[in-house]
């Protein structure tokens, strides 16, 4: 989830990415995998507490996000980037968009370039 506008009664900023997950119910009684409960795991910059834990329902300027743009990235790191390039030359394919999207890994960078005729 791509948080598209600051929420400060949930301490979330325009740009924050969290993960939705099934997380096991704490309040389950027995010992046997039982109910899941739906959350969004926020990583917070606290290591006591690295991960902020959201009800889906409390967010209200979300988006679904499988991929990003590398405009909508901008201000974010990634551990692994994967940068896709266009088959063919495109106006908006600058250097420096190039750069912005190489400087998103943190670590690891996949560039991906696609066969002409494909």
């Amino acid at each position: 989830m791509l948080v598209t506008q600051n929420d400060y009664s949930l301490k979330l900023m325009n740009g924050d990415i969290g993960i939705t997950m099934a997380v096991p119910d704490p309040r389950s009684t027995s010992g046997a995998p039982g109910r899941s409960l739906l959350r969004v795991a926020f990583p917070t910059s606290d290591p006591e507490n690295p991960i902020h834990w959201v009800l889906p329902s409390r967010l209200h300027a979300v988006e679904t996000v499988f991929a990003m743009t590398v405009h909508k990235s901008q201000g974010s790191e990634f551990l692994h980037t994967a940068l896709l390039l266009p088959p063919t030359l495109n106006p908006i394919l600058t250097r420096e968009l190039v750069y912005t999207g190489i400087t998103r890994a943190r670590e690891w960078l996949t560039v991906v370039e696609a066969k002409r005729g494909c």
